[in-house]
């Protein structure tokens, strides 16, 4: 298949670019910059320029639409921005993918349910975000579902884990805690640490990003988690046992998303996806690129 990754040059879009390439797929990568990735076709452009958008994507397949303002910090600092990239720019891409009759998989988050009403969350639950990042994610994958229903776009939404692998930006979570214990620095948990995360490999989001583009669905939206459940707290322990180093608390992070347990069964019945990247392994994984 011909696919477009928009976002291409960030730490998910690089991964997903480069298992659809090994895959054999025809792949061409849409950034600001190129993702410094030998052997692929590039387009320069911005997601919130329709013409930029449309000249990427002719003669698409497949839009893998990853691009977007995926720093929760930096999108609560400027909501305008993410409102303009995770919003206009996920209707441009609808508006190319309908011009040249390409399907859409959309980069979703699982943190577009807000405050859990029940476990595990399931794609029935009701969303009801409360932060800039998450609002805009759900808007853009509210855009993209309409194009489905108004333009006959098909478009799958998957709500993604939180993504981990090598790439990760420096702000993540697992970069602050392995690049401060590295240096010997004390590890400071925000809160308790008892909030937890089920932390998704890329590698396997990008083979769900592969299997729901061949899939060939409508209108159709997927958790797609990893199911083991990780402590803010136990994820500082782990590193700690790799790099001896001392362990504090300080205040809860403002704004956190609330702790839940998300289900990806439907994933699993309808594209037939499950996470093989065990939690200890992808760590070890990440500290041995971070090492190199």
């Amino acid at each position: 298949m011909r696919m477009l990754i928009t976002g291409a040059s960030g730490f998910l879009g690089r991964h997903v670019l480069g298992h659809l390439a090994e895959s054999g797929h025809d792949v061409t990568g849409f950034d600001q910059a190129e993702a410094g990735l030998a052997g692929f076709r590039h387009v320069v452009g911005d997601l919130t320029d329709p013409a930029d958008v449309a000249r990427a994507a002719a003669g698409t397949d497949v839009i893998c639409h990853i691009g977007a303002i995926g720093d929760v910090y930096l999108a609560g600092e400027r909501p305008e921005l993410a409102a303009q990239v995770n919003v206009t720019g996920s209707a441009n891409v609808a508006r190319a993918a309908h011009q040249v009759g390409a399907r859409v998989v959309y980069a979703s988050t699982w943190e577009v349910y807000g405050e859990p009403r029940y476990e595990p969350l399931d794609e029935e639950h009701p969303c009801d975000p409360d932060h800039p990042y998450n609002i805009t994610k759900l808007a853009g994958e509210r855009m993209l579902l309409a194009a489905d229903r108004l333009h006959g776009v098909p478009v799958t939404a998957l709500r993604l884990g939180t993504a981990y692998g090598s790439g990760l930006r420096p702000n993540s979570v697992f970069r602050i805690f392995i690049d401060r214990a590295r240096r010997g620095e004390p590890l400071t948990i925000q809160g308790d640490g008892s909030q937890i995360r089920q932390f998704t490999h890329a590698s396997d989001i990008a083979r769900a990003f592969e299997l729901a583009a061949g899939a060939g669905l409508r209108q159709t939206v997927l958790n797609t988690v990893a199911p083991e459940a990780i402590s803010i707290r136990h994820l500082a322990e782990l590193v700690v046992e790799r790099f001896p180093t001392e362990l504090t608390f300080g205040d809860p992070r403002p704004g956190d998303v609330p702790p839940a347990t998300v289900s990806s069964k439907k994933a699993a019945d309808v594209l037939g996806w499950e996470p093989q990247m065990a939690f200890d392994a992808g760590l070890d994984e990440l500290i041995g690129s971070l090492q190199e």
